[in-house]
């Protein structure tokens, strides 16, 4: 069997051209060069028709070469596209694969994608008919709550208390299945900024000393309470707020705001709280060793108040740390969010941080642990 021939571009055109010159002969001029009157008269058309590759033939060995590194160099910039869309999947599961094929199907072809991540193309198609589990429907119930309350708290909550917020409502779901949901939908909490500052103290009065020792637990309320100052800046200068901290429920049960650090602010905040009391009996309230709770004046009014006044150590910054918790989570939460033009802007959002936001959620958790010792306390319908 003999090898069929392989003309180039160049061939064709110059038979054609012969055909083209004054008395040619087509039949003859094909006999001539060796190939049939049909071939030489589809050179004719092809030639014609003025495409412009007019020869679809395979050519040369040269073009055959380029246009195969040409393909090759096409398909390679595809998938080095694809590889910098789709994400570090490659050592992710099928399912997160399947989803990242599934977003990028309308740019890249469907086998090119399965190729590169090594999954079969039949798998994804049926993967796409295949209806959701049940728990993926719950996950999706469960996700549209997680994303409300994260709104509603304006992107604060991380997942401790997005689960503490959860089993409010009657979630049964664990800490893991919260934080896997958080985290594959890019919901996160504010994290924890560190900052150190030195501050001048006073010089403690000989009668008080640490009556708390770091024991930040309290049975009851009204038996332990933990004070500090603050401060915020915003357009017009700084803010000072002073907070008094019931170290029972951990609501805020005084404050005050002043554009002045002096003994006045820390007397309002101690005197609101001790309107939320609703006896005299004695209570430890814990601050620093600043001037303001060192003064004869504030001293006076705590004893007037039946308060037991105590006092860190110089240099024991942990030994106010319930105080400074509350002020982190505050800055972190709100304040660092923020960027106040007046001391009104900024006492408006602090108002409605501690008053909207932290109190009724620590009243909330009150509520939660009342809610179980009742259930534990309640007698039984077996045994009485």
């Amino acid at each position: 069997m003999s090898k069929r021939r392989t003309f180039s571009d160049e061939f064709k055109r110059e038979a054609v051209g012969l055909t083209h010159q004054a008395g040619a002969n087509v039949s003859q001029i094909a006999r001539d060069i060796g190939v049939g009157e049909g071939v030489l008269s589809r050179w004719r058309r092809e030639l014609a028709s003025g495409k412009r590759h007019a020869f679809p033939g395979s050519g040369v060995p040269r073009d055959e070469e380029m246009a195969a590194l040409k393909r090759e160099l096409a398909r390679v910039k595809k998938e080095r596209g694809f590889f910098a869309r789709c994400g570090s999947v490659l050592r992710e599961g099928i399912a997160l694969k399947f989803q990242t094929i599934q977003r990028c199907r309308t740019v890249y072809p469907v086998q090119l994608m399965c190729r590169c991540l090594k999954v079969s193309s039949s798998g994804f198609h049926a993967w796409c008919k295949r209806p959701l589990s049940a728990r993926a429907k719950d996950n999706q119930r469960l996700l549209v709550q997680i994303k409300a309350l994260h709104s509603i708290s304006d992107g604060v909550l991380g997942m401790p208390r997005m689960h503490e917020e959860l089993s409010y409502a009657g979630e049964t779901a664990s800490p893991n299945r919260v934080a896997r949901l958080m985290a594959s939908n890019g919901l996160f909490g504010i994290p924890q900024r560190r900052a150190w500052r030195s501050k001048r103290s006073g010089v403690r009065p000989l009668h008080v000393r640490n009556h708390l020792q770091r024991d930040f637990s309290a049975l009851e309320p009204n038996t332990k309470w933990v004070t500090d100052i603050t401060y915020i800046h915003t357009g017009e200068g700084w803010l000072y707020l002073c907070t008094v901290l019931d170290l029972f429920s951990h609501t805020i049960i005084g404050w005050s705001m002043s554009g002045i650090q002096d003994r006045h602010l820390v007397l309002k905040a101690v005197q609101m709280a001790c309107w939320q009391r609703t006896d005299t009996t004695p209570v430890v309230l814990h601050s620093d060793r600043g001037t303001q709770f060192t003064s004869g004046e504030y001293q006076r009014f705590l004893a007037d108040h039946h308060i037991i006044s105590s006092m860190s150590d110089v240099g024991h910054c942990g030994d106010n740390a319930a105080a400074e918790g509350f002020f982190g989570m505050l800055k972190r939460e709100r304040i660092y969010r923020r960027r106040y033009l007046s001391l009104a802007d900024a006492r408006s959002d602090v108002f409605d941080y501690i008053e909207r936001f932290h109190n009724p959620r620590m009243q909330r958790r009150l509520d939660k642990l009342d809610q179980r010792f009742i259930t534990l306390t309640q007698p039984s319908a077996k045994t009485g």
